[in-house]
């Protein structure tokens, strides 16, 4: 939430437009989920409703394949699961009655398209549940003030929407214009609520959307008075220090993240923020001291978890890299590993075979990113098949939107071979 309100979506359709151009099904979902349709005019919106349908769709499709594939390898539960979200993902009507079908019950008619901020996603490609969205204009045209301020909240933590309850009616028209995508009149607006009613939700509110139309000193003004006005404001200190470390200002996001731990206000995240910043300054072993009390929390985000292993990985500590990996789950029935796992597989040469199958996975996930036909290559390379690895890896390097990282590795493999 807090990344996405700082440094939210500028042409959010032409994102899910770019995801769906890459086969990048989910990322569409999930893009299209936090679009308000009334930043969109009728046309766009239309559009916006043709691109959800056809993400929808093709990632129906692939979680048909793979529950059937689930059900052929004895694994029943799996395989249910996988086509009960295939038909929650499904718009096309004999797409929908297959999938039915399958289920062994009758097809019912997908849901209206009705935009609404998402509170979740799932992030993988194959087990994205489903979302609402807006196909019509004229769903969302006349709700009232009142149901889009509580649809607009339905995104916020339950006990943190509760709060809003008793804002101004000045307040509210400032934050419904933010969360419209309007931010010029939203910074008008709240410049009109009176100042006796700004209090640490104003200033939360108006600082996240100056941070996003670049006035990054009138954000951390507003940030640092809604904590003035409620320390334990947890969401306004995480957005303070993702705007410190946006704008390179890591001595004053260490200390905030350090009040944080403090003061067990978001003591996750803060945990998690440190532990990037001991890393970039060279600390190796107080990054990992934080990030696995982060993680210790139960709540700590995945980067904290990758940065974790990686920390194991370069001290040696092979067994505890691959048991955190281990966790980060993965897709498909045929072992389940995830891709950051399989890469670390690849790279110490162990359990080939199953790095090969999640690269396959993660390449009917994402079929237009090079990322897996170059590790597909590197895994093929690496069980002697020379051929096929090397044209591989040549069809990934030729690729335009390969990292440079990558493609440096990947040219390093072919001039030793």
């Amino acid at each position: 939430m807090v990344f996405s309100r700082l440094f939210g979506r500028k042409n959010p359709l032409d994102q899910v437009r770019g995801a769906v151009r890459d086969s990048r099904w989910a990322d569409a979902l999930r893009i299209g989920e936090g679009i308000d349709p009334h930043s969109l005019s009728a046309p766009e919106q239309d559009e916006l409703a043709h691109l959800l349908s056809e993400a929808g769709d093709c990632l129906a499709r692939l979680n048909l394949e793979e529950g059937e594939a689930c059900r052929r390898a004895g694994d029943e539960d799996k395989g249910r699961e996988h086509l009960e979200l295939a038909l929650a993902q499904a718009r096309d009507g004999q797409l929908r009655q297959n999938i039915a079908d399958a289920l062994g019950r009758k097809a019912a008619s997908p849901p209206p398209l009705v935009a609404a901020p998402a509170a979740g996603h799932c992030g993988g490609g194959s087990c994205g549940g489903g979302a609402g969205y807006a196909s019509d204009s004229g769903e969302v045209d006349h709700l009232d003030e009142e149901t889009r301020f509580e649809l607009t909240l339905s995104s916020y933590p339950p006990e943190m929407a509760q709060r809003y309850a008793g804002v101004g009616a000045a307040f509210r028209k400032a934050f419904l214009a933010a969360h419209d995508g309007r931010d010029a009149e939203a910074v008008e607006l709240y410049a009109q609520v009176a100042e006796g009613a700004r209090d640490d939700l104003f200033y939360f509110e108006r600082g996240g959307l100056l941070a996003r139309t670049g006035d990054f000193a009138g954000a951390r003004r507003d940030l640092h008075l809604a904590l003035q006005l409620n320390p334990s404001h947890e969401q306004a200190l995480e957005a303070l220090i993702t705007l410190e470390l946006a704008q390179n200002a890591y001595n004053e996001a260490k200390k905030q993240a350090e009040r944080g731990i403090e003061t067990g206000t978001a003591k996750s995240f803060c945990l998690g923020r440190l532990a990037f910043i001991h890393a970039r300054e060279g600390n190796a072993d107080q990054a990992l001291s934080s990030a696995r009390e982060a993680l210790r929390t139960g709540a700590a985000e995945l980067d904290v978890l990758l940065l974790a292993a990686s920390l194991h990985e370069r001290r040696g500590e092979l067994g505890e890299a691959e048991a955190l990996l281990s966790a980060t789950g993965g897709g498909g029935c045929k072992g389940g590993a995830s891709a950051y796992l399989a890469e670390f597989w690849l790279r110490h040469g162990r359990n080939l075979e199953k790095a090969l199958d999640a690269f396959n996975q993660a390449a009917r996930q994402e079929p237009a990113n090079p990322r897996w036909p170059l590790r597909i290559g590197e895994t093929y390379l690496a069980r002697g098949w020379k051929k096929e690895g090397r044209a591989l890896i040549e069809q990934a390097l030729a690729h335009p939107d390969l990292a440079p990282e990558l493609k440096e590795s990947g040219q390093k493999l072919i001039s030793a071979l």
